[in-house]
């Protein structure tokens, strides 16, 4: 693992009318998987969209992946995958127009990855999103994210609201996708379970 920093946030604060985020201070080294532990409504969330620069953090700094965010947050995201359990792909596309689409955008596309993805998730490239069942729209964002071959990963909630068996499927799928890769991983849960089994760090929130 390298000693370079992919997330570095210092005295980072946000303020809303009915919530407050105060002084989270994350380190996370290039090549590390950092579990991200905190109840609802902790802020787990809002502190992954200040990485992300869809926040803008009311104090603190953020550099990620060496750019300073949200100065640089355009060539940042070039690098970052994010996937959240809030997301929708839409509903009456194909899996294969969202591959299409996303390859169409991302330079770094690999088809040969996507289509080998397609296959350990049993997911299938001229189905509508309307016909998947939840845990396939789960898989099915992943495999979005992960055939970008993204350098940081963000994973918010993404087992939130599956069924204790689709659970289990995604996150021993996940865990054999990751296994060979040299990514850096930020994975939210309010699941200590889950977070157990694919990080080798914790922060609490």
């Amino acid at each position: 693992m390298s000693n370079q920093l992919a997330i570095s946030m210092d005295g980072v604060c946000k303020d809303y009318s009915h919530f407050s985020l105060k002084d989270v201070n994350i380190q996370l080294e290039q090549g590390g998987i950092m579990g991200f532990i905190g109840p609802n409504g902790a802020g787990k969330s809002t502190t992954m969209r200040v990485i992300m620069g869809l926040v803008l953090a009311d104090k603190g700094e953020v550099n990620v992946l060496g750019h300073a965010i949200p100065a640089d947050q355009a060539r940042a995201k070039m690098d970052i995958g994010f996937a959240s359990e809030d997301m929708s792909l839409y509903p009456t596309a194909t899996l294969q127009w969202h591959m299409d689409f996303v390859r169409n955008v991302f330079p770094d596309w690999d088809q040969q990855y996507a289509d080998a993805l397609v296959k350990r998730f049993d997911l299938h490239h001229d189905l509508k999103i309307k016909g998947f069942s939840h845990g396939q729209k789960i898989k099915a964002q992943l495999l979005l994210v992960l055939a970008r071959r993204p350098r940081l990963l963000l994973l918010d909630e993404p087992t939130t609201g599956l069924d204790p068996v689709a659970r289990r499927e995604v996150l021993d799928e996940l865990m054999e996708v990751l296994a060979d890769e040299e990514r850096t991983i930020l994975f939210s849960s309010h699941n200590t379970k889950d977070v157990e089994q694919l990080s080798d760090s914790i922060t609490f929130i």
